[in-house]
């Protein structure tokens, strides 16, 4: 034991290899991973690389400038480095490396060299030897033993480099790889072309480095080069398509042996063949056999059942090799079932339901761990979900791994795969160079890919570019066939679109697509619309009628995929990221420290100002936080599910990055950002779906209620639907029996009852729940609930003045019967309120005093609802307060929250919680969202936005002498501007004198902001 702790691990792998006599050559393939070598990691900060000659492959490796490291190979050496495990990128281990790691700032650009010494062992001499490498990023040029073996310029892709002539078998080789990082991005976008130099190049996310494994492999001169197991329309029959490698001078001739087994800890062999009298020429040579399996388990999400096909070679002068592939029986199709485009999985629709990432990852940046790949399926899964998406980016083979084993689908892009339009008119050679140097070299990408990836029974579909605004030119359609000639098993799409897509035509621009084992180009019948931006939270607008609701469709002769929706930007869980950077180490990673600080913001925040009752932790309100998303998406993909025509949705996005697209569902650690079920539920095989529309209300107002079901199953029949409103304490109040008949089939979403009105009964939560029953037995059941506001005006002074030159506070306060409010024009106030509406600060006298503050000071109350920045800004001019500033609440992607703690200001109204529905009056992005640095006072809501590391305030109470200021940030304005009078019958409940509004054409959630105005005059 002693002995094995001491030896490194690069020499136990060559003892694997060495026979007792230390030099006899073995038969057949052999393999080590030098991934988990030592590697040094050195940054060549004085190489020169701007305007180098680049090359895309094929290369001819004489013929290539050679770059030694800046001051000889000795400083390999002799420099400071980092050691290393494979996969690493620069950014990992040196982001900051130029004093700044804010933002984008510490990003490197330029030369680094990742060297290690191996032993080659002695059984590979004679043999044909090569370094394969997973990916690398951006430009690798491959030294063994000093000397240039490979050269490479396709981030993200496979690739082999020969390095037979260069290898010393039985001794220490010394492996240097230069990898040059010119440019990069750290977002998004993958349309935005970078220069290096004269040269166009590929967008790709800007981490330089080595990011895949790298083995050492021997194999004799005949050798395999690929297997691709080949899925068709007939499910449990496949073919295996073997590509081989003559690379000595004469034919030779063999046998293939074949063996397919059940890829599980059995491994029970299902099918054999031997395949005699094979003559292998020199060059490349490929062989199909065909394979039948009728009892074949087949591939699915919910039965991942997957198979290895084994091919093995053995050649008449004792030349041998094998080669293995992990494949599925599974079939996926387009279908029109009565005039309606459907997708189908192993004869069964499915309706997809995914997610877009953009391939970000923490640590290297680019390239998950097993532990992370693995955990990005899971969370899919709990989630409910049947799908995911590598979105404008090459995805990872360990994904696609689990993914097979997991079960989950995956749609592919190649990222990066646009172009400038110029790039088909070249002025001059330079441009043509340019040219040349791109559409190469993404072609040469899209391909590797789709050579990869191609038996992966998760993949099912793979797209050219995403938002793409050109039409196809030829070059794309030549792209796309090659693509189809080396995968002719799957769809092809040209694009996944924003634009004004032509409902009922042709459009080849955004619908050019091909189908499995077809040549022909189809310009319609793939309707692919996206919507990225969301609506900040989840409304009431979302579900009007059986005909009227978010991402309803009645298109059926095409494939209706919403193909990125609904960005609802909400923080990462901060707590489990920082536990997770403590555990590896502050230093490494190319995000650690903004999330360090970005915790430490927020912890301060909810111990400093009497949130901690509320959110105990940072990770209880980073959770809730990011339920107000999962509530959103859970809903939209009801509405999806009920239409029964959408074929699948893509949620925008999956894993949120350290600068923007907070929108993802996951963090970039694949945390879950909020609680599962939340989405979990509404993706379920079958339940009740129980649609109101309207969720927040007044007391007394009428919701509608619609009600669906959502049935993968294939009930069918004739059943009750039995439908219930049950109060806060669960007692029902009212209760409604109805007679349905359930289709079945490929009826997934079916409308059982439309219309069904519904009076708010008293004010908070109501819950409405449904059932599918047959006499005694529930087959499937369903909950939707209300909130319910009765405005009460109790306890308001009389005596309040109204500062507000748009007349919006006389007006809303008028239609309420405090019409005895009076105007404030200056000087001071009357009464013992006054409220800030349109209304600019006043300066008078002393410069720390004014007629208003002297009237706050002896006991008065100041409540600031509009304008609340520049009240704010005069405040802290007279030592009132502390202001630093607003800020903005992000949307869409970046995205901002609210949050409360408990508090009489929101008596009535939901306390101790992040804003979701029942607060769509503030936190809708139509809405102005605002926070305030203010630091003095009590917070009772604060807010957060985008990935800044700091708490604003949204409603804060800032004593003053005897009394006090209420500065409110929140759009109250927008809550009253259209309020219509309406009068009760006399004696009509608790208010009976009051009005009350007309919410037909209206907001009616708006009663929300309405009541929190009433309780800041009370206070």
């Amino acid at each position: 034991m002693l002995i094995k702790r001491l030896v490194p691990i690069w020499i136990l792998g060559a003892l694997l290899f060495t026979t007792t006599k230390g030099a006899a050559q073995q038969k057949g393939r052999q393999e080590m991973d030098i991934s988990q070598n030592n590697w040094k990691l050195w940054l060549d900060t004085s190489a020169t690389w701007e305007n180098d000659s680049l090359y895309t492959p094929p290369v001819n490796i004489s013929q290539l400038p050679i770059h030694e490291p800046t001051g000889g190979w000795q400083a390999l050496q002799t420099a400071n480095g980092r050691t290393v495990h494979l996969p690493a990128t620069v950014e990992e281990y040196y982001w900051g490396h130029n004093g700044n790691d804010f933002g984008l700032a510490g990003n490197y650009l330029g030369v680094s060299w990742f060297s290690t010494n191996i032993i080659v062992p002695p059984a590979m001499k004679g043999k044909r030897i090569v370094l394969h490498f997973e990916s690398t990023r951006f430009r690798a040029e491959v030294f063994v033993n000093k000397k240039l073996c490979g050269y490479d310029v396709v981030p993200g892709t496979p690739f082999d480099v020969d390095i037979t002539n260069a290898a010393k078998p039985g001794a220490t080789n010394a492996i240097a790889i230069r990898i040059t990082d010119p440019n990069g991005n750290f977002d998004w976008r993958d349309s935005q072309n970078f220069m290096w130099g004269v040269y166009r190049t590929q967008p790709t996310h800007g981490f330089g480095g080595i990011t895949g494994n790298v083995k050492l492999v021997a194999t004799d001169r005949i050798f395999f080069d690929d297997i691709f197991v080949k899925n068709k329309p007939a499910i449990t029959e496949v073919d295996v398509q073997v590509t081989a490698q003559n690379t000595s001078t004469s034919t030779v001739n063999g046998k293939y042996v074949v063996d397919i087994r059940e890829a599980n800890p059995q491994k029970k062999s299902v099918f054999q063949q031997t395949i005699t009298g094979l003559q292998l020429a020199p060059g490349e040579s490929t062989k199909t056999i065909t394979v039948k399996l009728p009892a074949a388990k087949l591939w699915s999400v919910d039965s991942p059942n997957l198979y290895t096909a084994t091919v093995r070679w053995e050649g008449s002068n004792g030349t041998a090799d094998n080669t293995s592939q992990r494949f599925g029986f599974r079939w996926f199709e387009i279908k029109e079932v009565t005039g309606d485009q459907q997708f189908y999985l192993n004869n069964k629709r499915i309706v997809l339901r995914t997610s877009i990432s953009w391939g970000f990852w923490p640590g290297n940046g680019i390239t998950p761990s097993n532990e992370l790949a693995k955990k990005q399926i899971l969370d899919a899964k709990r989630l409910g979900l049947n799908m995911l998406n590598f979105h404008r980016t090459i995805g990872q083979r360990n994904v696609l791994d689990y993914a097979d084993e997991l079960g989950l689908l995956y749609f592919e892009e190649p990222g990066g795969n646009s172009y400038p339009d110029n790039l088909f008119n070249p002025k001059n050679d330079l441009e043509k160079k340019q040219t040349l140097f791109y559409l190469t070299g993404r072609t040469e990408k899209f391909l590797r890919m789709v050579r990869r990836d191609r038996s992966h029974p998760s993949l099912v579909i793979y797209n050219m570019h995403n938002e793409r605004g050109a039409q196809p030119q030829a070059i794309d359609r030549a792209e796309m066939m090659a693509g189809h000639y080396l995968d002719d098993t799957r769809i092809i799409t040209y694009n996944s679109c924003n634009g004004n897509i032509k409902l009922n035509e042709p459009d080849p621009k955004f619908k050019l697509h091909l189908l499995p084992y077809d040549t022909t180009f189809y310009d319609y019948g793939w309707f692919d619309q996206h919507h990225a931006g969301g609506p900040g939270v989840y409304h009431d607008n979302l579900y009007s009628s059986p005909t009227s609701y978010a991402k309803y469709t009645d298109h059926k002769n095409e494939i209706n995929y919403w193909g990125e929706e609904g960005a609802i930007g909400t923080p990462p869980r901060l707590q489990l990221i920082r536990e997770a950077i403590l555990k590896r180490g502050k230093d490494i990673g190319w995000e650690s420290d903004s999330y360090l600080k970005w915790y430490d913001a927020y912890n301060a925040f909810l111990k400093n100002n009497g949130f901690s009752k509320a959110y105990p932790n940072v990770d209880s309100l980073t959770r809730k936080m990011g339920n107000v998303a999962y509530y959103y998406q859970g809903r939209v993909i009801e509405n999806v599910r009920i239409n029964n025509i959408t074929d699948g949705y893509a949620v925008n996005g999956w894993e949120s990055m350290k600068l923007e697209n907070h929108s993802g569902i996951v963090d970039n650690y694949r945390n879950l950002k909020g609680d599962p079920d939340l989405i979990a539920k509404y993706n379920q095989p079958l339940y009740v779906a129980v649609k109101l529309n309207h969720k927040v209300l007044a007391v007394g107002d009428t919701t509608t209620i619609d009600l669906y079901l959502v049935n993968e199953k294939n009930i069918t029949g004739n059943y009750t639907l039995e439908i219930a409103a049950r109060n806060a304490i669960g007692a029902t109040t009212w209760h409604k029996n109805i007679p349905v008949e359930v289709k079945g089939g490929a009826v997934y979403g079916q409308l059982l009852s439309a219309g069904n009105a519904f009076v708010a009964p008293a004010p908070g939560y109501t819950a409405i729940t449904a059932k599918l029953v047959n006499g005694t037995t529930t087959l499937a059941t369903g909950q939707d609930e209300l909130f319910a506001v009765q405005l009460n005006t109790t306890g308001i002074p009389q005596e309040v003045m109204l500062a507000d030159t748009s007349g919006v506070l006389n007006n809303y306060f008028t239609s309420m019967g405090l019409n005895q409010f009076k105007n404030y024009r200056g000087g001071k106030p009357a009464g013992n309120v006054l409220v800030i509406g349109a209304f600019e600060p006043q300066q008078t006298g002393n410069p720390l005093v004014t007629d208003i503050l002297e009237w706050v000071n002896n006991g008065n109350t100041l409540v600031v609802v509009n304008n609340s920045e520049h009240w704010a800004d005069h405040l802290a001019k007279k030592e009132v307060l502390e202001y630093r500033g607003s800020k903005e609440l992000g949307k869409s992607w970046y995205g901002g929250n609210y949050f409360s703690k408990q508090h009489t200001l929101l008596n009535g109204l939901p306390q101790a919680c992040v804003f979701n529905w029942e607060y769509q009056c503030f936190a809708s992005y139509n809405k102005y969202r605002l926070g305030l640095r203010l630091n003095t006072g009590n917070c009772v809501v604060g807010c957060v936005s985008d990935h800044k590391p700091e708490v604003y305030s949204a409603l804060s109470i800032i004593p003053h002498g005897k009394g006090k200021i209420i500065i409110c940030a929140l759009d109250i304005f927008s809550c009253i501007k259209e309020v219509k009078l309406e009068k009760k019958a006399e004696g009509d409940g608790e208010n009976a004198s009051l009005a009350t509004f007309n919410n037909s054409q209206k907001n009616s959630a708006n009663i929300v902001g309405q009541q929190l105005l009433l309780n800041m005059l009370k206070y």
